[in-house]
Order: C-alpha cells, then sequence, then structure tokens
C-alpha cells in the first residue's frame, strides 16, 4: 500500500489494481472513498484498462483475429510495480506478460501517477505503444465516492452537478445492458441530476457531448462537494449498483471511449472513440478530483 499525504488529506493506494482505496480527510476523518463492502460493490476506485466497459460477445478482433478479454480489462486485476516519488506522488506501471497477450495482443508500457496536491488528487495514465505496430486502447476511471456525508442524511439528498448544461445526452441500452444507437435527453435543474435508486435501475446514466468536463457531487444538506475535471475525456457514466436497497456511494466515470454496442461490428478500431498509438508514441490522459469541505 502506498500513502501520501499533506496538511489536509490522506491518500492510500493499493499496488494491486493501482486502485485508490481511501481518500481521509485529517480535519473530521470522513472517508470519501466507497469501503469496498462486498454487500454492495466489492471495489474502490479500479483503473480500467485497455478496455472500457463491455464486449459484443465478449470478444473484439485486431486484423480479423479474435481475443476475449474480461469486462473493463485486466489492469483492475493484477499487480502493478510502485515508485514512491515523493511523500504527494507515487507512480504504478503495469506492462505485458504472457497472461495479457493472450487477451491483448500488444506491448505497451502503462504508468499512473497519482499526486495530492492541497484538496486535489491528480490522476495521470500515461500509455506509451512499444510494439512494432499501431496500437488500440481504451482507458479510464471508476472512481467511487461516498454519499451521506453527514448524520441523518439520506442518497436522495445528493446530486451530480453538470456545469453549464441543462440536459445529459443519455446513451440508451438494450436488454442485454449493451449500447444502442439511440440517445435520450434527460432533463436537470439548474445542471443537476438527482441521486436516487431507481436512477440506476437500468445500469449506468452514460453520457457524451458535455460542453464542460466537470461532474460534482454535492448535497442539499451540506456544503461539501467532490467535484471531477475529466478534460481529457469525451465520455463520462455515473453508477451506483442497483440493490433492493439503497447503496451510499455514487461512481464518477471518465472514459476515453466507449462500450461495445450491438450495432457494432467486433474490429477494436471500429468503437467510438478508440485511441491510438504508433509505435513507440505515448499519450497522457488525466483526470482530477478535488475535495471542498
Amino acid at each position: 500500500m502506498q500513502v501520501l499525504e499533506n496538511e489536509r488529506f490522506c491518500v492510500e493506494i493499493n499496488e494491486f489494481g493501482a486502485e485508490l482505496t481511501r481518500f481521509t480527510s485529517k480535519k473530521d476523518g470522513t472517508e470519501y472513498v466507497w469501503k469496498g463492502d462486498p454487500a454492495a460493490w466489492k471495489r474502490h476506485a479500479p483503473i480500467l484498462f485497455p478496455i472500457v466497459g463491455r464486449l459484443k460477445d465478449k470478444t473484439y478482433t485486431v486484423d480479423g483475429k479474435p481475443y476475449e478479454i474480461t469486462q473493463h480489462g485486466f489492469g483492475r486485476d493484477l499487480e502493478w510495480q510502485a515508485q514512491k516519488i515523493s511523500g504527494t506522488c507515487a507512480e504504478f506501471t503495469l506492462t505485458p506478460s504472457e497472461y495479457t497477450k493472450k487477451m491483448y495482443p500488444w506491448d505497451f508500457i502503462c504508468t499512473v501517477r497519482y499526486t495530492l496536491d492541497g484538496n486535489a488528487l491528480k490522476k495521470e495514465h500515461i500509455v506509451k505503444n512499444t510494439s512494432d505496430s499501431v496500437m488500440y486502447y481504451e482507458v479510464g476511471g471508476h472512481d467511487a465516492y461516498t454519499l451521506c456525508w453527514e448524520d441523518g442524511e439520506k442518497i436522495t439528498d445528493y446530486y451530480v452537478e453538470f456545469e453549464g448544461t441543462n440536459a445529459l445526452s443519455r446513451i440508451a441500452t438494450d436488454e442485454n445492458v449493451m449500447l444502442t444507437a439511440d440517445r435520450v435527453s434527460v432533463p436537470l435543474t439548474d445542471g443537476r441530476l438527482p441521486i436516487s435508486r431507481e436512477l440506476f435501475a437500468n445500469d449506468a446514466v452514460m453520457t457524451e457531448g458535455l460542453p464542460f468536463r466537470t461532474a460534482t457531487i454535492a448535497s442539499t444538506k451540506n456544503r461539501r462537494r467532490v467535484t471531477m475535471d475529466f478534460t481529457d475525456f469525451d465520455y463520462f457514466a455515473v453508477w451506483s449498483p442497483y440493490k433492493d436497497f439503497e447503496v451510499p456511494f455514487v461512481c464518477l466515470e471518465p472514459w476515453s471511449t466507449l462500450p461495445d454496442g450491438n450495432h457494432l461490428d467486433h474490429a477494436i478500431e471500429h468503437k467510438q472513440g478508440i485511441r491510438k498509438l504508433n509505435p513507440n508514441e505515448s499519450e497522457t490522459l488525466t483526470f482530477t478530483t478535488i475535495i471542498d469541505e
């Protein structure tokens, strides 16, 4: 476990999955990252790599050759090599193995760098193609933030605020929760999407075309705010598991790429938003979470 801290917050990141597991206030001990209770969801903030979401028939093709890979990719379920840069910065690196090559044919270096600066945690995803052919990849976040920060609150006291818009373009899904070509307009009041159990009855609220790349979790009952700036990401989802009880967290999910749809073929290069790197080329996609207390 790697620990980053300053005078305001303490952050813990697990080498397994390079996963953020705690984001704790030193002011009053509030835990902002979901604790990973398996009764609701066993994870905290997994990294999605090298794919995002589900695949059609659980398969994609490269030059016609089929590959099977688990939902959201293998990055979240492998050990990463950790390097502590300073008391407020750590890097985690993933490279290929025989295991990954069965699912993903390319050579790569994927580095995730966490930097704690005041009340902000920056997460940089640095992906390099070390193979000798064009590489396609996807990357995303799935960060679960707690609700009900104050005693007596309910999840329905909370909302996600999207700056500069009064409607979301929600991507519709079919009965198997696969994307379709349809879009549904979700009206917002003052940019607010109210949180409720029923909101997630059809899985995540997946969006595109947001005018500003920020989303804020806030409450009508207190002044705290958790804001994610995802400028480098074109797609965004809000999710919580649909259970027979109210789940006190919501995931903010910036995605480079959309999951598969049944209206698409299996070719990886045809996925909407797919990232492409030439040999020895790299790029960095960053999102930052800011906590205001």
